[in-house]
């Protein structure tokens, strides 16, 4: 009689577990640096690939650092992007701006000189998200782009434009600054942000040639507080928002090998 390998109904049962969860998405929490202002007003959930049904409040959390849950962070609507791959969570304005009535009964959620963890456990995600930050005092100071410093590419190259932003921005803004070609075109390419969100990163699907290029700010673009630029969350009136419109930087590629990262 010929043998067969037969494989016990627990072995295939753990194997169908592994691949069930491996397929899982992996959930990512921005601001990405360790510490955010006490008037932090967006959060970003990014899946690496989209969950199955929408995100749930109710699998959002935030805790203090003794480990208690603190009561109504959040506003009660989250905004997912179109792709289902990315999530936006506020804080509740009403709680984060100053002389607001929520601001004044219950105080902001977080505490300058506190630490915080969000935590994110959706039973749809491979396993639950976990971000610590800890909580710096109040920041009312709008992006200042003239201040950004840039790192040039080389010509003839598709190494990355790498600007410092001086501060972090928020992570849903990655893709309010673009680039722009000598000759008016946009600049294709993908864009990151790293080392706390306060390095934007650029690489272009074609080499760099020679002129002058402009890194271009969209007005929307905003702090990880709210703070837009010229716009600040705190304003009081409309008023007090200065229209500057979009920002344009120039810069010009360096001379460089055409040999360099083809």
């Amino acid at each position: 009689m010929k043998k067969r390998n037969v494989v016990g109904a627990g072995s295939l049962f753990a194997v169908w577990v592994i691949a069930a969860f491996a397929a899982r998405p992996v959930a990512t929490i921005y601001p990405s640096g360790p510490s955010v202002p006490e008037n932090l007003l967006r959060i970003e959930v990014r899946f690496s690939a989209p969950l199955s049904a929408p995100l749930d409040l109710e699998h959002v959390k935030l805790y203090d650092s003794a480990g208690e849950a603190i009561a109504d962070p959040f506003l009660d609507l989250l905004l997912p992007s179109a792709d289902g791959t990315r999530v936006t969570v506020l804080l509740h304005p009403a709680r984060v701006k100053t002389g607001v009535g929520a601001n004044v009964a219950l105080g902001r959620a977080l505490r300058a000189g506190s630490m915080v963890t969000l935590v994110v456990d959706d039973p749809l995600l491979a396993r639950p998200a976990r971000k610590i930050w800890r909580i710096t005092g109040f920041d009312a100071e709008s992006p200042q782009p003239s201040r950004w410093i840039f790192d040039p590419p080389l010509q003839g190259t598709r190494t990355p434009l790498v600007i410092r932003l001086e501060a972090p921005i928020s992570s849903t803004a990655e893709d309010l600054i673009a680039v722009r070609a000598p000759s008016g075109q946009h600049v294709a390419g993908h864009t990151a942000l790293e080392d706390g969100d306060t390095v934007w990163r650029f690489a272009p699907l074609q080499s760099w040639g020679a002129g002058t290029y402009a890194v271009v700010v969209n007005e929307d673009l905003e702090d990880p507080a709210g703070n837009r630029t010229g716009a600040p969350f705190e304003a009081a009136v409309a008023s007090q928002a200065l229209d500057v419109g979009m920002t344009s930087l120039a810069f010009r590629p360096l001379p460089g090998s055409s040999q360099r990262m083809r």
